[in-house]
C-alpha cells in the first residue's frame, strides 16, 4: 500500500477518536473471556452492534486491556460525513502488568477469525519498519484494518468501516486504501 494511503488511514484512525498514547501503569486485570456474538441472520451487512461486540469480545478474550474511552463511541456519536462516522474502533494500549505483545494480537487476530473475519485476499498480513504488524479482514458489508504496533507496552488497534458508508459519503479510500 502507498504511503499516501498509510496516511490517509493513519488519518482516519486519528479521526475515530484517538485518546492519547497511552494510559497508566496501574492497569487492571483483563476481562473474564465472552464468547463469539451470535451472527445475525441473513446475509446482509452486519448491524454496528455486531461488529462492536466483536472488537470488544475479541480483544477481551486475548487478555488486551479495555478500550480506550474515545474508541468506544459509536457511529450515533459522530454526526459528521467523514470516514469516523462509518467506523468502529477498538485500541488497547498495553500496562505494566499487561503488555500487549504480538502473540497477544495474533490471538485477537484468532478471535476474530473465529467470529468470521476473513482476509479478502492471500497475504494481507504485513509489518513495515517501523514495528508495525497488519492484517486486513472483512465480513459483511465491513472492512478492518488489525494493527500492532511494538511501542512502549505495546498497542492493538481495530478500525472497522461500513463499506456502504464509507461509498455513501464519497471517501476515496476506506480502511483498505
Amino acid at each position: 500500500m502507498s504511503r499516501t494511503k498509510w496516511a490517509a488511514l493513519a488519518l482516519a484512525v486519528i479521526a475515530v477518536g484517538a485518546a492519547g498514547c497511552g494510559t497508566d501503569d496501574a492497569g487492571t486485570e483483563a476481562p473474564a473471556p465472552s464468547s463469539a456474538a451470535p451472527r445475525p441472520e441473513g446475509t446482509g451487512p452486519l448491524p454496528e452492534k455486531a461488529v462492536r461486540a466483536d472488537l470488544d469480545s475479541s480483544a477481551a478474550n486475548a487478555g488486551v486491556p479495555d478500550n480506550a474511552p474515545d474508541y468506544a463511541r459509536s457511529t450515533e456519536e459522530r454526526t459528521d460525513d467523514s470516514l469516523a462516522s462509518c467506523g468502529v474502533a477498538f485500541k488497547g494500549f498495553g500496562t505494566k502488568t499487561t503488555p500487549v505483545d504480538l502473540t497477544r494480537f495474533e490471538k485477537v487476530v484468532s478471535e476474530l477469525r473465529e467470529r468470521d473475519w476473513q482476509p479478502p485476499r492471500e497475504n494481507s498480513k504485513g509489518t513495515d519498519a517501523v514495528g508495525e504488524t497488519r492484517v486486513v479482514l472483512k465480513q459483511r458489508g465491513w472492512s478492518m484494518v488489525a494493527s500492532h504496533m511494538d511501542i512502549q507496552k505495546g498497542v492493538i488497534t481495530l478500525l472497522a468501516t461500513e463499506d456502504a458508508c464509507v461509498k455513501r459519503i464519497g471517501v476515496d479510500a476506506g480502511v483498505l486504501g
